[in-house]
């Protein structure tokens, strides 16, 4: 919707001012403020026209207005001047420990960077299992019928899955198919996996193949430790402590709908896959979004990728009224180093 010039300036003010404070803004709160050139009268007239558009909210009997989502959008869209990231806050990213050999280890280390820069709830995705791409493949004999599905990736990713062989598989035949695997699979994804076996399948080859056929249609792909399903990611969630000492968190309710949202992280990933091939930093808005619908919460997010190939997202969860214009460079910055290590690793 457009606005004019001076309804710009006022509705940019009020949201600049709702975020250093967390209080309603009355229009003199506004004129002593900023110098906009006009009288108090004037900019609650263009207040109440705000209102009434639905970029303002009266929360109370008070005089003071608050932003709405739609505001937030707007404002994000159309008014945000986005600001370089401080040298000190880039050297603390480029700086911090991140160089991990174990990759949870990666991941949790990224969700309390994240955290520790915003003061907010940092999030990563790790890669899902059926878009990774896999080095290494190998079917490890235990006790009984029982073997271990091994999957390593380009990036260091161990995902492993349990399985029941046939009666007729012995220690040799699991010996000579990881030997066939290793030399036919090696760089494929899951799905790519699929077709180089749909071609490979002939008689002299069937056993051995077979046994990859067995446990692709044994529940789908394998899961990071055999934890997740199918077609989702492990989330990485940092400490929700941050929130305790925000404004917008101190009811208890709130924080009850926050944990309970993050008790679905179904829900979240969703929305985070939403984020997975976009370029850049994106923002999700309180209940814009059918996935993470939650009034008053917004979701910074960008992709970290691996020599060009999406990997997975990360970002931070926190009130609607956060500083997007210092968050939003802090989820950039963390995703570009994110990238870098992954395309190390």
């Amino acid at each position: 919707m457009d606005l004019n010039e001076r309804s710009r300036g006022i509705l940019k003010a009020i949201i600049n001012s709702y975020i250093a404070t967390a209080e309603p803004v009355g229009s003199r709160t506004i004129t002593k403020r900023y110098e906009l050139g006009i009288s108090p009268a004037t900019v609650r007239n263009i207040m109440a026209d705000l209102e009434e558009m639905g970029f303002l909210a009266q929360p109370h009997t008070s005089a003071g207005r608050v932003p709405t989502g739609k505001a937030y959008r707007f404002y994000i869209d159309t008014l945000l001047e986005v600001r370089a990231l401080p040298r000190q806050q880039e050297q603390e990213i480029m700086n911090y420990p991140l160089h991990r050999s174990e990759f949870g280890q990666l991941m949790k280390e990224t969700t309390r960077l994240l955290s520790s820069l915003s003061h907010y709830v940092g999030v990563v995705m790790a890669p899902k299992p059926a878009e990774t791409v896999y080095r290494h493949v190998e079917f490890v004999p235990l006790s009984g019928r029982r073997a271990l599905a091994v999957f390593v990736s380009e990036a260091g990713i161990i995902h492993n899955r349990m399985l029941l062989l046939d009666p007729e598989f012995t220690a040799r035949d699991l010996e000579r198919a990881n030997n066939f695997l290793s030399r036919e699979l090696s760089g494929k994804t899951l799905s790519q996996m699929r077709e180089r076996v749909t071609e490979l399948m002939d008689e002299d080859r069937s056993r051995y193949t077979g046994l990859l056929t067995t446990l692709m249609q044994s529940g789908g792909e394998p899961g990071e430790h055999g934890e997740q399903g199918a077609s989702e990611g492990e989330l990485y969630v940092g400490s929700m402590s941050e929130l305790f000492d925000i404004p917008d968190f101190r009811d208890l309710d709130k924080i009850k709908e926050i944990f309970h949202a993050f008790e679905e992280k179904h829900r979240l990933i969703q929305l985070l896959d939403r984020a997975v091939e976009a370029e850049g930093v994106q923002v999700f808005i309180g209940a814009e979004n059918p996935y993470f619908d939650m009034e008053g919460v917004s979701l910074v997010v960008a992709s970290y990728r691996a020599e060009g190939n999406v990997m997975g997202t990360l970002g931070v969860i926190g009130p609607s009224r956060m500083p997007y214009n210092t968050v939003i460079p802090i989820v950039d910055c963390t995703a570009k180093v994110l990238s870098r290590l992954m395309s190390e690793r």
